[in-house]
């Protein structure tokens, strides 16, 4: 018998210091996981004067816990976005833009306590793209929700590159709903986020085949990955893309306190990623080295960070 979700294998991922585990399936099957909160007055003891300023949220019981479970202190304008609320809202959104909500496939991260979500909804195949190197890439909404006041409700529109999981936001469906918990929290301005988003699909295809057409000169990688990739993602990482666009692999750094710029790190290969383009020649082929060291960010909310920072990064090559 099939079971209703499966893990994810990947290296540990956390969020905040916390674990997170991500589970596959239909929406139908993934829904069941995700906990119920309420808000409650923060008190000292039961019959203790309640803080008139902040408020406690609550985990509701359910399978995994028999009792409520204190998960944080917000303050009592925090407006409360239940993940299942959230997510119900995206699909209603995909489903305005003509697209059956059982079609997609989903993927879910949650704390131990849930209190943080990641959800990836990922589009039917009739909404993948096709490159000119033969390797289709896919359109995926991701939503991210927090309900103990640690971090934004933000959705995500982007691009899955499978032969090597990369994960690419390319600008124009970068619709971002990036909104505080507050009282002003309005769950229905979702679904018009969704629809602007998937309205400039095209666009985002057209960015992608600009980038397949444009190449660089070689004497451009250098300098590019010692200044500015350097400086917004570190020697390391820098190191890798160099690497990855030169001869394929991946790697680590031999001496990560040696001296000296990214590019000349003493570095040792250790995997040929799939789906690489040796020497890169095109900024789309640098686009794929950017996607595979930053899907591959442990902390989710930074993996998200870095996938939005590309654009930037391929303007300055």
């Amino acid at each position: 018998m099939t079971p209703a979700s499966t893990p994810i294998p990947h290296p540990p991922w956390h969020w905040r210091a916390r674990p997170v585990t991500y589970r596959a399936g239909s929406w139908a099957h993934i829904e069941p996981l995700l906990p119920r909160f309420r808000l409650d007055a923060l008190r000292a003891a039961p019959h203790a004067p309640a803080n008139p300023y902040l408020r406690t949220v609550i985990r509701e019981p359910d399978a995994a816990f028999d009792a409520p479970v204190p998960v944080g202190v917000v303050s009592n304008t925090y407006g409360l976005a239940q993940h299942q609320d959230v997510v119900r809202r995206c699909l209603q959104g995909i489903a305005d833009c003509g697209v059956p909500t059982e079609e997609l496939t989903c993927e879910l991260g949650l704390t131990d306590l849930g209190e943080w979500m990641n959800c990836r909804l990922y589009f039917p195949p009739r909404y993948h793209h096709q490159p000119a190197d033969g390797e289709p890439i896919g359109l995926r909404l991701e939503v991210f929700n927090s309900v103990d006041g640690s971090s934004r409700l933000v959705l995500l529109l982007g691009w899955l590159r499978f032969v090597c999981s990369n994960g690419l936001v390319i600008g124009e469906t970068k619709q971002e709903f990036h909104d505080i918990h507050n009282h002003n929290l309005d769950l229905d301005k979702i679904p018009a986020a969704i629809r602007a988003g998937m309205a400039l699909v095209e666009q985002d295809r057209a960015r992608l085949d600009d980038w397949q057409r444009h190449g660089f000169k070689p004497d451009r990688l250098v300098p590019w990955v010692d200044g500015p990739l350097a400086k917004t993602w570190g020697k390391k990482a820098a190191c890798r893309v160099f690497h990855l666009c030169t001869s394929g692999q991946d790697g680590e750094l031999v001496d990560p306190f040696a001296k000296g710029p990214a590019s000349e790190k003493p570095w040792a290969p250790t995997l040929s990623v799939p789906g690489t383009a040796t020497p890169a020649k095109t900024l789309y082929d640098v686009s794929q080295a950017l996607s595979w060291i930053a899907e591959r960010r442990t902390n989710p909310e930074e993996r998200r960070d870095w996938q939005t920072r590309i654009p930037t990064l391929l303007q300055a090559l």
